[in-house]
């Protein structure tokens, strides 16, 4: 069977939203089950902020990340912010913009999600 494809975006620090965003992965793990998932978060603006190794949702990034779940960090916030990349959470990936990325995956067939 072919693993469905989900990208998810999150662009805003509002932790409403944010618990929004990490509750949909979590019930959409539990409902199809990871093994038939391939799940990225891209994170641009002010989304980025949940990467950072000091943010109190780091242990959440880090335990999706063991449950298959990719965080993409767009470049262009990271830099127009001042924010390094050894801030983040290990394991968070890189993307030239944010954007981008999501045109990106949905151009390839990924269903879209903005919680």
């Amino acid at each position: 069977m072919e693993k469905y494809r989900v990208v998810f975006q999150l662009n805003e620090e509002d932790p409403l939203r944010i618990n929004l965003v990490l509750s949909n992965i979590r019930n959409l793990i539990a409902d199809l089950g990871g093994e038939n998932l391939e799940i990225e978060l891209v994170g641009y603006s002010n989304g980025v902020k949940i990467f950072l190794h000091s943010s109190e949702y780091a242990e959440i990034i880090d335990n999706l990340m063991f449950s298959g779940v990719k965080f993409a960090a767009c470049s262009n916030t990271l830099n127009a912010m001042g924010i390094k990349t050894g801030r983040l959470v290990k394991g968070v990936e890189m993307v030239s913009s944010g954007i981008g990325e999501l045109v990106r995956k949905q151009s390839h067939g990924w269903i879209y999600i903005r919680p």
